[in-house]
């Protein structure tokens, strides 16, 4: 079977459509969560995870959204927490609210795990350089998934595998097209790929809606591939 991952879209439909079309070979897709914040699309991302039927865990975002977390307030504008509240549809706003924070899957005798952060809550960021990296143990044929970081990534963790695909909707490792992977739990391989669509007509579209502009320029940024700490959020 193959597993299209996908992560932090982010309200980003022009991203998210822009990856359906090259996991149109999938199986299934898994969302790890951050399906809204900080964009101007968050009805029509919902919308179009039902639609596909997508298996979606709740993000950090989410939570924020649904008033299940609090953001911290410097970051609440930015993060378009009341903004995507107010313009979320009741229906979509009481999905929201029925997302778990944790989905388990068995294929091929495969387990995985589907998680927004880490195992243990929806905010800690697991880079490949993280300390905490090595408190995740997973058992033998089994992979955890998750987002949050906006950064792609695989590694072992304990026997089993920790991935993360990486953004759709806005990546932070200098690479503005929109992230996503295929695991093949036949063989148990992880694919990653990226997904080009029109940046420039969002940012132009952002900008006439009066956004953010650090939020508006992240889309577009290049330079090295993982930059220190205190620039990769």
């Amino acid at each position: 079977m193959l597993l299209g991952l996908i992560s932090d879209i982010h309200s980003n439909l022009q991203a998210l459509d822009a990856v359906l079309v090259q996991l149109s070979t999938a199986d299934k897709i898994l969302c790890a969560g951050d399906v809204v914040g900080y964009y101007d699309q968050p009805n029509e991302v919902c919308a179009r995870l039902r639609e596909i039927g997508a298996e979606t865990i709740r993000g950090n975002h989410d939570a924020y959204v649904i008033g299940a977390l609090e953001p911290a307030a410097s970051r609440r504008t930015a993060y378009r927490t009341d903004w995507t509240r107010s313009q979320l549809t009741s229906e979509n706003l009481d999905w929201l609210r029925s997302l778990p924070l944790e989905r388990r899957f068995i294929f091929n005798s495969r387990e995985i795990v589907l998680r927004h952060a880490s195992p243990w809550d929806e905010e800690t960021y697991l880079y490949r350089d993280s300390p905490r990296l090595s408190d995740v143990s997973l058992p033998p044929e089994s992979y955890m998934v998750v987002g949050h970081t906006h950064y792609p990534l695989s590694c072992t963790a304990g026997k089993g595998v920790l991935i993360n695909p990486g953004s759709v909707g806005q990546p932070r490792d200098r690479n503005p097209r929109a992230s996503h992977a295929l695991l093949n739990t036949s063989d148990g391989t992880v694919s990653f790929f990226r997904s080009g669509y029109d940046v420039t007509k969002m940012q132009k579209r952002l900008e006439s809606l009066d956004w953010d502009r650090d939020m508006i320029s992240i889309l577009s940024r290049t330079g090295n591939d993982l930059p220190p700490q205190s620039d990769r959020q």
